[in-house]
């Protein structure tokens, strides 16, 4: 309504500009509309395309880092089980077969997640147009002939965010850059520091953000007669010095 209200006042304007320019003009303008075939004037046009509607959420590094910060305090360090083919293990053994110092509870195949190791701490950082997060983790191997080995160090990660349109899902994919490893002989580094980053690459990713029922609403419209949802259809991250912003794109359907 308020779109027809403009067309008419603007008409209206525009004609009264007409009259008073000139009475001659309004005088051609009636003589060639006798000549002048009539055109039509209701014409079927298509309804105009609904405009993008898109919101902003933006996520500060401090979030993220407290939100790492409860994680650790209030659940506990995530764990991971650390495994190879057998190609890849010369000089190991399973952990459930092997004659080792330790029994496998004493030592289990684990890495597990660290708040800080070695002056390195788990946290996240938005610089650059990436998200690069250095992973604190500690963990235990049982070796052939050396026992039970347990390690620590961090490993170098960077952040990769998608949108999967069909699940409707942000998720992250945690790429490992580089592995710091201390604690293990020289004899086994190389095989453990490659079990540590395959446990990192296979365990953690994809890493679950946000659904989309965490970002659709549902809108009550009683005096239409119905409702309708807030679907996102795409979540484009944009990331700068300190911020994560996530423009999400919605479509508005029923939903009675």
């Amino acid at each position: 309504m308020d779109k027809r209200k403009g067309a008419w006042l603007l008409s209206l304007i525009f004609c009264l500009g007409v009259w008073g320019s000139s009475g001659s003009l309004t005088t051609l303008a009636q003589e060639q509309s006798k000549t002048r075939p009539r055109q039509a004037t209701s014409q079927q046009q298509a309804p105009p395309a609904a405009p993008a509607a898109e919101a902003t959420v933006t996520l500060n590094e401090q979030f993220l880092n407290a939100l790492l910060e409860a994680m650790f305090t209030r659940l506990g360090a995530p764990s991971f089980p650390l495994a190879l083919s057998n190609e890849q293990r010369p000089g190991i053994n399973r952990p459930a077969a092997a004659h080792a110092v330790a029994s496998a509870n004493q030592c289990a195949s684990v890495v597990v997640l660290e708040r800080e190791m070695n002056g390195v701490k788990t946290a996240v950082r938005f610089e650059n147009g990436r998200i690069f997060a250095p992973l604190a983790f500690s963990g235990s191997y049982n070796v052939l002939l050396l026992g039970c080995m347990r390690f620590q160090g961090w490993a170098d990660t960077a952040i990769n965010l998608e949108f999967d349109r069909e699940r409707q899902v942000l998720s992250a994919r945690v790429d490992v850059q580089d592995i710091h490893l201390n604690g293990i002989p020289t004899l086994a580094n190389g095989v453990v520091m490659n079990m540590v980053q395959n446990s990192l690459d296979t365990r953690i990713n994809p890493v679950e953000i946000l659904q989309a029922a965490q970002l659709s609403a549902r809108l009550p419209i009683s005096a239409a007669g119905g409702a309708l949802r807030l679907r996102a259809k795409e979540v484009r991250p944009e990331i700068v010095p300190g911020f994560l912003r996530l423009h999400i794109t919605y479509e508005f359907v029923n939903d009675k």
